[in-house]
């Protein structure tokens, strides 16, 4: 094991291919989904009612998972890529429905009460966005210290690997990591409440009200 990684490592003695710097650069990359704006889809329906399916199921999973593997550390090895991945594209997922969302509002013209719910609704997603875009970092981050301190050992980097191999760099993170999800999945509910409401509260009051006008 130890001539294997040795021989995969550069001159400077970094082994560039390990997961830890793959994911890094993915969760890099994963931002140029900000710059996609997809308004509608197939034959004109708008984009964003599609779209949100992806970071609500995304999230929450990424989020179970992490906590699953705070708990227990071991999994990290066993899981931490395809966590990690996952919480990548759930992050991606965000940008692309936040820009989706901004093209349907700007195509309904709402007014009034639905209006104000749709500005906190997209509100919320900018917090969200933030909230998760640390969350996956942190993630990332609590792999890599998981996996240097264990059996992959060290990556080459000499300061990054002495600072996230100390058990208090890993307790931190784990702490971090805990306090990210719990937030996020706050946000995650607050943005779908929102946006329910905003989408069905106005259809729902409408009906009650014609509903108590005709005695039913």
């Amino acid at each position: 094991m130890t001539t294997q990684i040795a021989a995969r490592r550069g001159i400077n003695g970094v082994d560039w291919r390990r997961a830890e710097f793959v994911l890094t650069l993915l969760g890099f990359l994963g931002f140029i989904t900000a710059l996609i704006k997809i308004g509608t889809v197939y034959d004109g329906l708008p984009a964003h009612p599609l779209i949100i399916h992806v970071p609500v199921v995304l999230i929450p999973l990424s989020i179970l998972g992490a906590l699953a593997c705070v708990y227990r550390p071991q999994w990290f090895d066993r899981y931490g890529i395809l966590l990690c991945l996952i919480s990548i594209v759930g992050m991606s997922s965000i940008f692309l429905a936040m820009n989706a969302g901004s093209a349907l509002q700007g195509i309904l013209h709402l007014t009034g009460r639905p209006a104000h719910l749709i500005s906190e609704h997209s509100q919320a997603a900018g917090i969200l966005a933030v909230f998760f875009v640390a969350f996956t970092a942190i993630l990332i981050l609590t792999f890599s210290a998981e996996r240097i301190s264990g059996t992959m050992g060290p990556t080459g980097l000499i300061t990054a690997d002495r600072f996230l191999a100390t058990p208090r760099t890993r307790t931190v993170l784990r702490s971090m990591l805990v306090v990210l999800a719990l937030a996020s999945a706050f946000m995650v509910f607050r943005v779908g409440d929102l946006g329910a409401k905003a989408v069905w509260l106005q259809k729902v009051e409408a009906a009650q009200a014609q509903r108590a006008s005709t005695g039913h």
